[in-house]
Parts: C-alpha cells; sequence; structure tokens
C-alpha cells in the first residue's frame, strides 16, 4: 500500500512502539514504593560526570542516591495532594519532556539519499545562492544629522546626486559583491531592501544601521542554487527538523483523539475557529 510508504507513517509506528516499550520498562510502582536500581544509579553518575568531569565518590554517591529519595518523596507526596494541578511550571517541564521523547523518535529513522533529493527539489527556493549587486550609494548619518531621512529625500527629489553626503569608514561602490556581505556591512534590513529596488536609477532613501542611503545599483545577478552536494549537509538537519515537526504534530493529532475538548469563551470569533480546528 502506498501509505506504508509515507515517512510519517513509519514514524508514528516506531512512535508507538517506544511509547509502548517504555511503558513496559518503566512500570507503574506501588504509591509508596520508590525503586533505585542500577540504572538509576547510572543516571545519577552520570549528571554528576558531566557537570563535574570526574566520578564521585562514595560519600558523594550516597548524598545523590539520598537527594533523589528526598525529591522523589516530595515528589510523591505532592501528586497526592494535587500539587501539580494547574501548576504552568509543572505542566511546562511535563510537556518539554514528550517534546523531547517526540524528538527522539523522530530522530531514528535518518533520511535515505533519494528522501533528501525529493526534498531539496520540493523546498529549492530554499538554498539560493546569495544575489550580486554592483551599486553606489550617498550615505546621510543619523548621528550627524537632525533628520537624515528628510535630508536624503531633499537629494533625491532635487536630483542633485553629486552631493557627497556623509564620509564613513565604508565603500560608497560594491562590484558584483554578495548580497551577505553587504549585510555584513550595513545590516540585513539595508541588504533585504536592495531585491526591490529599480535597476539604473537612484532610488531611497533606504535605512542602515548607520542611518539613510540613495542608491543606485547597476548591475543584480542571481547566483542560482546551490546544488545538492554543495547544500547536503544543511537539507539534512533541514528535513530532520521538518520531519520531527509533522511527527510531532501527527503524535499530538493521535493523542488528541482521546480527549475531550470544551471550549466555554466568551469571544464567539476565536469559539467558532477552535471548534473548526478541533
Amino acid at each position: 500500500m502506498k501509505i506504508l510508504k509515507e515517512p510519517l507513517v513509519h514514524f508514528l509506528i516506531i512512535g508507538a512502539f517506544l511509547f509502548l516499550l517504555y511503558g513496559l520498562v518503566n512500570p507503574v510502582q506501588n504509591d509508596n514504593e520508590i525503586l533505585i536500581d542500577d540504572n538509576k544509579i547510572n543516571e545519577l553518575v552520570a549528571k554528576w560526570e558531566l557537570q563535574r568531569n570526574r566520578k564521585p565518590n562514595l560519600d558523594e554517591l550516597v548524598g545523590m542516591v539520598q537527594q533523589h529519595i528526598n525529591r522523589e518523596v516530595l515528589y510523591q507526596e505532592a501528586l497526592e495532594m494535587n500539587l501539580d494541578h494547574n501548576d504552568e511550571i509543572v505542566k511546562l517541564r511535563l510537556s518539554q519532556k514528550m517534546e523531547f521523547l517526540s524528538d527522539g523518535m523522530a530522530e531514528t529513522l535518518q533520511p535515505t539519499e533519494d528522501m533528501l533529493k525529493t526534498y531539496y527539489e520540493e523546498n529549492k527556493n530554499n538554498y539560493k545562492k546569495p544575489t550580486e549587486y554592483s551599486l553606489k550609494h550617498i550615505f546621510f548619518s543619523s548621528d550627524k544629522r537632525k533628520d537624515a531621512n528628510l535630508d536624503a529625500l531633499k537629494v533625491l527629489r532635487s536630483e542633485r546626486f553629486d552631493d557627497k553626503g556623509d564620509q564613513m569608514g565604508l565603500p560608497t561602490t560594491y562590484e558584483k559583491e554578495s548580497e551577505q556581505t553587504i549585510a555584513r556591512d550595513f545590516g540585513t534590513l539595508f541588504a533585504s531592501n536592495l531585491n526591490s529596488l529599480t535597476l539604473n536609477q537612484w532610488t531611497g532613501p533606504i535605512q542602515s544601521a548607520y542611518g539613510f542611503h540613495l542608491v543606485y545599483i547597476s548591475e543584480k545577478v542571481s547566483s542560482g542554487y546551490f546544488s545538492f552536494t554543495e547544500a547536503k549537509e544543511k537539507i539534512r538537519v533541514d528535513y530532520n527538523y521538518d520531519a520531527s515537526n509533522k511527527f510531532k504534530e501527527e503524535l499530538i493529532s493521535n493523542l488528541l483523539k482521546d480527549y475531550k475538548l470544551k471550549f466555554e469563551i466568551n469571544n464567539a470569533l476565536l469559539k467558532t475557529a477552535l471548534d473548526e480546528k478541533y
């Protein structure tokens, strides 16, 4: 069947198996029982070594076990007293743990070469090479002027483009320079606006990290796309990130089938939207 070939179906099957396995290896204990086994000792030792870069001695190990027992007793008593009810911090921590578990499940299946190539083709715009620009600009300093934006507009309207503007420690002209380099010099806000500017005419004012600029772009060259081989590691990271999120959405969607959601809210539009969504 075609559905069995879908990666998300594989994730869900493995996820269900891992939840079942987790239940088998972590059986529900008696209310008053606190189990300290080798797994717990190894866990405590591993945390200690991670923090201190050495193994604990006997006294330190006894102290860790005692601390764990104390914490477990308080935890069980807190549950008995229903202190976890509507506690936002507790909810956040537990939901985060579920998300970590979900992410771990998603990571158990690594994509094949063909899956990565398909993902690359479907998301090719994410792997564009930066555009290259040839441009010149006139700079109006926000530090040196009362209203740098207005002064730049006056020059633009008067067409006095021989105005040298204000001096700065960066080039006033760029020849076939990448958008990344220009963003490094003037900030991402300035660089991101370049693509919308008309070629071969003065335009602006365009804001940068330093003030405002009138810009003349004589050439704009799209450099195409990074090849699959060039971008493979980024593609793998992006694929795993998206797959993890999709798996999490599918997992939550399936878990929600066992819950009845009731919305008692006064905002009619919000209630309608939530009723439609769930």
